[in-house]
């Protein structure tokens, strides 16, 4: 097969690598033969799915004939009541990931760049260089975003400011004096993008207010998933938050019908689910500490987080280690990906999955 095609592509999609997701535990079964699989890999909620999302499925069987409601009107009303924000002011994606991308879309081409932090989520380098933009990075200070430093990266042709709050796959977070200070340096024609999708776990008292934020600034796009604290992550739902005129642009080049009815409908019953939410933050604080305080007692280097995982570092090859722990039925993930080689980055799972981990990890050790 002739290659010209190739020759053809849009600027900076050639040297971009396909986002990695973590191995799946059917993935490992197969190639270890293990019975039980403990997944620790992409930042799921132990805890699964809200109860009350999950007992409506069966009321949709007989819709599924039927397109979604391409406005997501519901979803939306539940959201505005939840974010204490106009109906307006929200946009419902296909996952977060989807309204970074209609981000980079609506704001980036090959005469633009983006700024984002060393480490930060790899899909803010995936949109921009799909949009044949070129990516900024800042370097990180104790491997967190260094907002103070944003500013002197700036270029005339930056148009979107990509922030991981908390960041994945540190862990680290800004305190909302650091990201309002930014907001009052940056220029009011720069996109500002602050990805919150771990924001319920932060327990941080200084950790950012964003209806504050939103009510001063209309350059900036907050995001949100149902994937993490919701443990709705297979069916792909997530929201943006901004001021109506920004929503109204992003909203000409979303596709329709882009989030599902069976997404919609849970993700309605899964934000009002306050018991579920409380539990699960619950459990992550108390196991963060447990965890957090086994792994460096084995004398491994961790990144302190306030999110759902810990990266952590020690004596060993981490993507050596990444598969030896598969080899035992534990899946974790290596982050050489985001350049920081022989870091091992694991969820937080419940009692019985994180003594199993720490149990493989102790014999390799």
């Amino acid at each position: 097969m002739s290659s010209d095609i190739l020759n053809n592509l849009n600027p900076g999609i050639e040297d971009l690598h396909p986002y990695e997701p973590g191995r799946s535990i059917d993935e490992v079964v197969a190639e270890f033969g293990h019975h039980q699989v403990v997944k620790l890999a992409s930042n799921e909620n132990p805890l699964g799915a809200s109860p009350k999302a999950l007992s409506i499925l069966a009321r949709l069987e007989n819709d599924l004939h039927l397109y979604p409601d391409g406005n997501g009107t519901k979803l939306k009303e539940e959201i505005a009541n939840h974010e204490n924000v106009a109906f307006d002011n929200i946009i419902i994606g296909n996952g977060s990931n989807e309204i970074l991308e209609l981000a980079a879309r609506a704001f980036l081409n090959p005469k633009t760049s983006s700024v984002a932090s060393k480490h930060a989520f790899a899909v803010y380098k995936i949109v921009t260089q799909s949009a044949g933009a070129s990516l900024i990075e800042v370097p990180t200070c104790n491997w967190a975003h260094d907002l103070k430093s944003f500013e002197n990266y700036l270029e005339s042709s930056t148009r979107v400011i990509f922030i991981a709050n908390p960041n994945n796959p540190t862990g680290t977070y800004n305190s909302h004096e650091e990201v309002h200070s930014l907001l009052k340096k940056v220029p009011s024609s720069v996109l500002v993008v602050l990805d919150c999708a771990y924001f319920e776990y932060v327990t941080k008292e200084d950790y950012v207010k964003p209806l504050d934020l939103l009510n001063e600034f209309d350059n900036l796009l907050i995001t949100k998933t149902f994937s993490k604290i919701h443990g709705l992550a297979s069916i792909r739902v997530g929201y943006g938050i901004a001021n109506p005129s920004l929503i109204e642009v992003l909203n000409r080049i979303r596709q329709p019908f882009n989030v599902n009815t069976i997404a919609q409908a849970m993700a309605c019953v899964a934000i009002n689910d306050h018991e579920h939410i409380r539990q699960s933050i619950e459990l992550n604080s108390e196991q963060y500490e447990f965890l957090f305080d086994k792994l460096s007692k084995l004398g491994l280097e961790c990144i302190p987080s306030v999110a759902n995982f810990i990266t952590f570092k020690g004596n060993f090859i981490g993507q050596e280690m990444f598969n030896n722990l598969m080899e035992k039925g534990v899946i974790v993930r290596s982050v050489d990906l985001y350049d920081m080689k022989d870091f091992i980055r694991v969820t937080i799972g419940t009692e019985t999955e994180n003594l199993k981990f720490l149990s493989a990890l102790e014999e390799l050790l």
